[in-house]
């Protein structure tokens, strides 16, 4: 047990009418488990890395090596040098960024700009929360730790990344899977009594994760590309045998999120909105925070999310949601702020900073 002293309040002033306040991405969640495997059709090697929910950035490097690793494999019987990455979301630019450590030409095909992907509008927690692993526990163990350790040795070098308290009144499952599946990669969870914020008297959790920006992320690793003259072709691909019959490359790493749902014909993949509340920057707050949703202090924004809508497939950002989701955590440290009500969708959160789906199919795990 630990006592600590009481942490600064947040200052929820909010304006939703004020340009970038709200914002909405899409997730691209896949039922039973993410998929990271090899296939070889029509001449082509194909390598899919999708469907990692809201782990995206969390898991990316682990699953740029594990690409890395299939992709050395497949070279020591085929002479090919050419590569086409799938997309320039995290998932397409961390693999890019392994692959060309084999010495391979590497093109990137997206049809949007990297600050335009889902990665760029997430949050930031360093944990592994709102993905399936069915079957692939062993495998996410290596991922999880190379991941980990490549974020922390960015910290200092202009990564966005920092070590960070996760202050939570439940057992945050995305942390949790981590202490599970990889004991002493992170120091263990302690138990804080009180919670050490005003309005708090109750007992909570103390996890140390990090905070990875991913503004500052994505701009980094897009700059590294572009020094190492990687092309990245503005291109809109509407089948896969578009993809197989367009590309010249023999190397296709299908890192297309949400997209592989209509390109591979994936019915296991699914949209889950989520949407972000962005307030001033307010550097004196230097933690984590999970109840009723979720805070993640940054240097751009205090950004607070914690809705998930499973299903919708837009980034229509919404007001009244927005509203809510500040209402909702202000009130936890007995801050009142106007909010429009919100009407519940069918998935809730019944987890501090981590989303429980209701759905018996579908589980963080």
């Amino acid at each position: 047990m630990s006592t600590i002293t009481t942490l600064p309040t947040p200052d929820f002033t909010f304006d939703a009418d004020a340009p970038g306040a709200c914002v909405a991405g899409v997730r691209p969640y896949r039922m039973g488990a993410y998929r990271l495997d090899s296939e070889q059709e029509s001449g082509k090697f194909v390598v899919h890395n999708y469907g990692h929910g809201g782990a995206g950035i969390t898991l990316s490097w682990g699953c740029a090596d594990k690409v890395k690793q299939i992709v050395q494999t497949f070279l020591a019987t085929s002479p090919e040098t050419e590569v086409a990455v799938l997309g320039a979301g995290v998932m397409g630019m961390t693999a890019a960024t392994r692959l060309l450590e084999l010495g391979l030409n590497v093109t990137i095909f997206s049809d949007r700009d990297p600050i335009d992907t889902t990665s760029f509008r997430a949050g930031g927690q360093w944990a592994v929360s709102i993905i399936e692993t069915a079957g692939k526990e062993d495998e996410l163990k290596g991922i999880i730790k190379t991941a980990y350790n490549t974020f922390k040795d960015g910290i200092g070098k202009g990564w966005g990344v920092f070590e960070r308290p996760n202050f939570s009144i439940k057992e945050t499952p995305g942390l949790e899977l981590v202490l599970e599946l990889v004991p002493g990669l992170l120091p263990p969870r302690q138990d804080v009594n009180p919670m050490p914020f005003q309005g708090h008297n109750m007992p909570g959790f103390e996890y140390q994760t990090l905070l990875v920006e991913p503004p500052t992320f994505i701009r980094r690793l897009k700059a590294d590309l572009d020094t190492k003259q990687v092309p990245f072709v503005n291109r809109r691909f509407t089948s896969k045998a578009d993809v197989l019959g367009s590309l010249t490359q023999k190397i296709i790493i299908n890192c297309t999120g949400l997209g592989a749902m209509d390109l591979w014909n994936d019915s296991d993949v699914i949209p889950v909105k989520g949407q972000l509340a962005m307030l001033n920057p307010q550097l004196n707050l230097q933690y984590l925070y999970g109840r009723n949703g979720q805070i993640f202090p940054r240097t751009d924004h205090v950004v607070i999310g914690g809705t998930v809508e499973k299903n919708v497939n837009n980034e229509t950002p919404s007001k009244a949601k927005c509203k809510q989701l500040v209402h909702d955590i202000a009130a936890a440290f007995g801050v009142v702020v106007p909010a429009a009500p919100v009407k519940l969708p069918k998935w809730h959160i019944d987890h501090p900073g981590n989303e429980r789906l209701v759905d018996p199919r579908l589980s963080i795990r």
